[in-house]
This record gives structure tokens, C-alpha cells and sequence, in this order.
């Protein structure tokens, strides 16, 4: 009798399963669809109006870019070269993530994530999974298992979404339209999968370095778009550490401002073209970090009053983010970042504050990781601008400082406003 940890635990292993080469053959185009994914949720974080679907916007395109980057290593154990990764999208599925990209709202977008997108991906994992040999692709297995797990929840929380978005006939009647749209093209293409290796008899597979995926026509609208889940403001008042209740706020209100640092990598991330994988992996990553401080702030204002709409929302970076070419925004937020690094001031003191002068677990928290992600964006900006940037160290420094000159006169624009009142939650610690 087979007892149950026979084969390690693993089941299907008498199954023939699928070759090598057909495993790498779905594997590639699972890894582009990712890829389009995380493309179409960074341009259009700008765009939607709702907090929570930018958050989430902001969270998946993550998720997705490091779902793509975990596939693409796998095959790199499956006899795939590093220079043959990357797949460019067939014509099928440009035309679907062309049409998806395209979407006049969040609602349109969101009902095409939760309805048509995110259901065939998962779909395409579940059928490799039903299909692969457990025992002999492993490594896949494993790695799909938390794939899928992610993606379901991803599909979940889209879902909550596309059911919270629609309010007129109209919208649901232009959310309809754009998903048989999509679904028509995802079926002309094969699904997410395409036809399989007998499908396939006859043809030449180009493993060539593709040119990059096609994004369509979509230019990106580079103007703020908020909702009214928190007051907003040009910029807020400054002061010194030794005003502690007013420096938790300032600290507390500058992390939630971060979201249009955010806004503005999703432009960086699908604007520029022709860079290698790991430049969108990283900047996707980066994106990512600067919402989740936007969500620190969010979380610590609703923790200290009651409700995240009484901290305002400071609107002065949109004046310059959205103005600058993608390589002048990213080394002026290099050069941001890297002066961060230094002590005192910096980002060290910013945790040593909120955990020894306003004795706050929760902001100290925060600023701990928010230091820590400060110290690899520095990293990757440093990594990323050596190789994007054609110029000398000089000629970097002088770009970033022109980006500084535009951030300092959007914010001598307005004057600053006052912030919330936080010293009923301030213990005063002792120097």
C-alpha cells in the first residue's frame, strides 16, 4: 500500500505531463501577459479619481511585474537562454491590451481586470497546473501555487471593486462593450495560453530577443485626479522637531502626499521604452513603495483621528512630476532620495523621532521600513541611471538639480496650510 508521502507527497507523478518545450512555450507567454498587466494598472493609476483604486492599481501592477520576473527565471532553468526571455506579445493580444489600455474610466478598467483579464490568467495557470507532470516541473508547480494564490485574491479584490464602481446604465453599458471586446480578442489569441505544440506543428518559433512589447497609442493624462476621500491642500507648514505634535502631523501628512510620487513612476514605467526587464521590475517595485507610504500616512492619520479624511492631501508635486521627461523626473528623485540618506537629518532621524520624541508605535513603525525602501531606491536609482543615462556623473547631478530648481518653485507657489491638531496623542518623551 502507497502510503501518503510516497513520491514526497506529490501527486500526478505517472502523468506524462507537458515537455520541456511546451512548458517553457506557455511559461513565456504567462510571463508577457503579466508584463501587459502590470503596463496597463501603472498608466492608469494617474487616471482614477478613487484613493482605494489607485492603491490597488498600485499594488497589482507589483504584484504582477514580480510574477513575471519569478517566471521569466524559471526558464531559465528550463534551457532558455537569458537573451531569448522575453516575448513580445502576438497580435491577438496587443490587440487586446490595446482596447483595454484605451478604457475611459476606472470603470471600464476595472470590470476588464475583473472580468475578462485577471479570470483568463488565472484560468491559464490553473490549466498548466491540471496539465504539468507534478513530479518532473516541480519548481513550476511550487511557483505557480503562490501565483495563483496571489491572483486570487488580486481577482477578489477586483471584483469587491467592479462591484462598488458602476453607479449609471451608462457606465455598466461601456463596461459590457469593452469586455466582450476583450473577451473576443483573448479568444481569437488562443486564450492567455495560445494554441498548444500540436497546434503548432509545421510552424518556426522565432526565439530571437523580441523588439519591445507594443503599448499601443495610449498617452497617458498628465493632470491630477483625485476623489474626495481626504481635504486637499498646495502644501503643508514645516517646522522643527522640538514642536512635536506638529512634527508627527507634517510627518504624518508628507507620507500620504507620496502618492503622487507614485502617480508619477506609473507615467515613468509605461512611458519609457527599450529598457531591459529588470528596469521595469525595478521601477514597478519603487512605484509600489511610494504608495504603500501614502498608505502609511493614511493608516497613521486614521489611527491618531478617528478617520483618514480629517489629515489633507498636499497637491503642490503635481505642479512639476507631471511636467518632467521620464529621465529628468527620475534623477531628481534619485538625487531627493539620496540626500536622504544623510544623518541627521534624513530618514533615520525621521524613525528615531517618532519612536523616542513623539513615542508614536505605530508612525515609528512606518518610518522604520520607510527608511529601509529609502535605502533601496537609492540603490536601484544608482543601479538603473548608470545604464539609462548616456551622460558623466557631472552631467547627471546638473540634470537632477534642474528637476530640484522646478520642485522648489511649484512649492513657493501657494503658501502652506496648517495641519491637524495631534497632541492628544503625543507622549512627550525625555531627551
Amino acid at each position: 500500500m502507497a502510503v501518503r508521502y510516497q513520491y514526497g507527497g506529490l501527486s500526478n507523478t505517472r502523468r506524462t505531463g507537458l515537455s520541456v518545450s511546451e512548458c517553457t512555450r506557455r511559461l513565456r507567454r504567462l510571463a508577457c501577459f503579466e508584463e501587459q498587466l502590470m503596463f496597463l494598472q501603472a498608466a492608469h493609476i494617474i487616471s482614477s479619481p478613487q484613493r482605494d483604486v489607485k492603491a490597488l492599481l498600485a499594488r497589482l501592477q507589483y504584484e504582477d511585474a514580480d510574477h513575471a520576473t519569478r517566471i521569466r527565471a524559471r526558464l531559465t532553468e528550463l534551457r532558455v537562454a537569458q537573451l531569448n526571455l522575453r516575448q513580445s506579445p502576438d497580435t491577438a493580444m496587443s490587440i487586446c491590451f490595446a482596447e483595454a489600455i484605451r478604457s475611459q474610466s476606472s470603470v471600464e478598467l476595472i470590470a476588464a481586470l475583473a472580468r475578462v483579464l485577471k479570470p483568463a490568467l488565472l484560468a491559464a495557470y490553473r490549466e498548466y497546473l491540471a496539465e504539468t507532470n507534478t513530479l518532473a516541473d516541480y519548481a513550476t508547480v511550487r511557483l505557480l501555487d503562490t501565483v495563483v494564490r496571489e491572483e486570487q485574491e488580486a481577482l477578489e479584490l477586483l471584483q469587491a471593486a467592479d462591484g462598488d464602481l458602476a453607479d449609471t446604465r451608462e457606465e455598466r453599458s461601456a463596461a459590457e462593450t469593452l469586455c466582450a471586446a476583450l473577451a473576443a480578442s483573448l479568444k481569437a489569441a488562443g486564450g492567455v495560453l495560445g494554441a498548444d505544440e500540436h497546434d503548432r506543428e509545421g510552424q518556426i518559433e522565432n526565439d530571437a530577443e523580441p523588439s519591445e512589447p507594443p503599448r499601443g497609442a495610449y498617452e497617458i493624462p498628465r493632470q491630477l485626479t483625485r476623489d474626495d476621500a481626504f481635504p486637499r491642500v498646495w502644501d503643508i507648514e514645516h517646522v522643527t522637531n522640538d514642536r512635536v505634535p506638529e512634527r508627527l502631523a507634517q510627518m504624518i501628512a508628507t507620507r500620504l502626499g507620496e502618492v503622487t510620487i507614485a502617480e508619477a513612476l506609473g507615467c515613468l514605467l509605461y512611458e519609457t521604452q527599450g529598457q531591459p526587464w529588470s528596469f521595469y521590475a525595478d521601477i514597478s517595485r519603487h512605484l509600489w513603495d511610494e504608495m504603500r507610504h501614502s498608505l502609511f500616512g493614511e493608516a497613521a492619520a486614521e489611527e491618531a483621528l478617528g478617520e483618514r479624511s480629517a489629515m489633507p492631501l498636499r497637491d503642490w508635486e503635481s505642479a512639476y512630476l507631471f511636467d518632467m521627461p521620464p529621465l529628468e523626473l527620475y534623477a531628481m528623485l534619485a538625487g531627493v532620495e539620496s540626500g536622504l540618506m544623510k544623518y541627521p537629518p534624513g530618514k533615520r532621524e525621521e524613525f528615531e523621532f517618532c519612536r523616542d520624541k513623539a513615542r508614536h508605535p505605530l508612525m515609528a513603525t512606518f518610518q522604520d521600513f520607510d527608511w529601509a525602501d529609502e535605502v533601496l531606491h537609492v540603490q536601484i536609482s544608482r543601479r538603473q541611471l548608470k545604464d539609462w543615462f548616456p551622460g558623466t556623473a557631472d552631467e547627471l547631478r546638473a540634470l537632477g538639480e534642474r528637476g530640484l530648481g522646478l520642485r522648489a518653485e511649484a512649492r513657493s507657489r501657494q503658501p502652506p496650510s496648517p495641519l491637524p491638531d495631534l497632541s492628544h496623542t503625543v507622549e512627550l518623551g525625555n531627551d
